[in-house]
């Protein structure tokens, strides 16, 4: 199980990794595509939100649950749980302005590479105590 963990934690923090390095130009250009595909699909923003919301607490409960089952102590997958319930509330906040076409600002860009680099932090560590 903790095999996958790592893994888990590695592709954890690849991909926060890239979308700390992204720069405002591609976050621009992946808000246009959402509004594209809503705009053929049909879909309303409640209906993208929540599948959204679905498919990332899945994953955030699958890696609390890969944490927890590799031996982890509790209070470590209830850190990890509670690190990525944040992110899920950061993602679903700029789907949100990136739907209703609203400018993230300074503030929010600023908060949404903070909390790619604690994803980031998370991941190594996580891989680090794993293989250590």
């Amino acid at each position: 199980m903790s095999k996958i963990t790592l893994v888990a934690s590695i592709v954890l923090m690849g991909y926060s990794a890239s979308q700390l390095v992204a720069n405002s130009a591609e976050l621009s250009e992946k808000a246009d595509e959402i509004k594209t595909l809503m705009k053929v699909s049909e879909s309303r923003e409640r209906g993208i939100r929540l599948f959204n919301f679905a498919i990332s607490f899945s994953l955030m409960l699958a890696y609390v649950f890969l944490a927890h089952f590799s031996g982890l102590a509790y209070w470590v997958s209830a850190v990890i749980a509670l690190k990525l319930a944040f992110t899920l509330f950061f993602s679903d906040r700029e789907l949100r302005m990136e739907i209703r076409g609203e400018d993230m600002g300074r503030r929010g860009i600023l908060m949404d590479k903070a909390d790619s680099f604690l994803n980031v932090l998370l991941g190594l560590s996580i891989a680090l105590v794993l293989v250590l």
